[in-house]
């Protein structure tokens, strides 16, 4: 059995939330826009169709498209962190090879047998356990201290390599 005891920041949530915004189709588009956009006015300028003024537009809007997510993100971080105490207020994750995920919370305690935890990934700063399709634990990589070895293997061993994402 291992204990984590984690308390997220806004930043530990925003880094969380910019990995799977972007880690979908949709996240990488808008990515794809943008730079569209700006490829598209420097072609445009540099065959003359149009001037520098317009060209000059075309960046701001491809630039636009690439910050309106992240700007997004990190204000939705900072609301959720005020209003929402899955986020706000501590919790303790009680990882068991016979009973998989205990939370707790206060004085809720919710279970999480291993069948339903579907995969992992690594961002950054912290470590998402998806328990759900858009639903995850998000534990910020140094609550784990010495005890990251022994967590990840128990997680591997029950969810299986080929449902982990381990990144620098």
């Amino acid at each position: 059995m291992e204990k984590l005891n984690v308390q997220l920041t806004k930043e530990h949530l925003f880094d969380f939330l910019l990995y799977h915004t972007f880690s979908k189709a949709s996240g990488f588009l808008v990515n794809m826009l943008g730079m569209g956009v700006i490829v598209v006015g420097a072609v445009m300028q540099f065959t003359g169709r149009i001037n520098f003024t317009q060209f000059v537009l075309y960046v701001i809007a491809g630039v636009a498209f690439l910050v309106y997510t992240p700007i997004l993100l990190k204000i939705r971080a900072k609301k959720q962190m005020k209003v929402n105490p899955e986020y706000r207020d501590p919790r303790e994750y009680i990882f068991s090879e016979e009973e998989g995920i205990r939370v707790v919370q206060g004085e809720q305690e919710t279970k999480y047998d291993w069948s339903r935890i579907q995969r992992t990934v690594t961002t950054p700063k912290t470590i998402g356990i998806y328990y759900g399709k858009d639903e995850a634990f998000i534990i910020p990589k140094e609550a784990f201290g010495s005890r990251f070895v022994p967590v990840m293997t128990m997680v591997v061993r029950h969810i299986g390599l080929n449902n982990v994402r381990l990144t620098q």
